[in-house]
């Protein structure tokens, strides 16, 4: 599918991120203070760069190396770092943080006809509501909220750091025709690939293509390592891909790295 991280015609604005409440410490004890500047997104502990994906497809094997090694310290949010993840270290240090089109159910289903999409291409990704405690407080995301951040959020968060990453890390959708998937039953957010923005590569025209890649790009490879599902995605986005679709008996995945190949539809299931 083609585009080079072309700007989508659709703007809409959703409803602000539940900002979460922050525990604060006894001022006799600062040395225990968490750092609240970095708990919550905003535009300067989560940065976006217009058209990134599109940067990041034209850099040098110099450019991507350095860009990695940066990312493996990079001091990112805590709302993102919940779990050592490769991939979301590298999406944040490269700006991938652009929001993906949401649309009303009709202009939703308008885009299909006019884009000649049909409706078997439909992905979607099923969620349940969540409870974790922190600092001694619980918190509560209900699916809808979950749903809500995956279309709304400042942040560009890069699921599969809990689960399995068969295909790379990234957030699984299944190209079902948009019934639930299978991650849970709360609320499935319906979606579609953006043809302007979605870079897709099956997950062994991927593996197959590594090894002229790290060829050309050696530095970037002895940064990142020798290819494996854990670092697929990184490949992948350095490679000019950001979506990466299953093989096999689980060819229906869809595995978004980039949430700006989305387009979204705006009600649930």
């Amino acid at each position: 599918m083609g585009g080079r991280g072309s700007q989508s015609s659709f703007t809409v604005k959703g409803p602000a991120m539940p900002r979460q409440k922050m525990q604060q410490q006894p001022q006799q004890q600062p040395q225990q203070q968490q750092p609240v500047q970095n708990q919550v997104p905003d535009q300067n502990n989560t940065p976006v760069t217009v058209d990134a994906f599109s940067t990041l497809m034209q850099m040098t094997d110099d450019q991507l190396a350095t860009l990695y090694r940066q990312s493996i310290s990079i001091d990112m949010p805590n709302h993102l770092n919940d779990a050592p993840d490769a991939t979301q270290k590298f999406a944040f240090a490269a700006g991938l943080n652009e929001k993906p089109a949401v649309l009303d159910d009709a202009d939703f289903d308008k885009f299909l006809t006019d884009n000649n999409i049909p409706r078997n291409q439909i992905i979607s990704r099923s969620v349940d509501s969540i409870t974790f405690q922190s600092g001694g407080i619980s918190y509560q995301y209900t699916a809808n909220m979950i749903t809500d951040m995956m279309k709304y959020s400042s942040l560009n968060y890069v699921g599969g750091k809990h689960g399995g990453q068969a295909f790379g890390a990234g957030t699984y959708f299944d190209m079902d025709g948009g019934g639930n998937t299978g991650y849970g039953s709360g609320a499935t957010a319906i979606a579609v690939l953006n043809p302007q923005t979605a870079r897709v590569i099956r997950y062994d025209d991927l593996m197959n293509k590594v090894s002229s890649f790290t060829r050309s790009h050696p530095k970037f490879a002895s940064a990142v390592g020798g290819f494996s599902s854990r670092n697929a995605s990184v490949y992948a986005l350095a490679m000019g891909y950001n979506v990466i679709a299953g093989t096999g008996g689980r060819s229906s995945y869809r595995n978004v790295i980039d949430r700006k190949a989305l387009i979204y539809r705006k009600s649930n299931l």
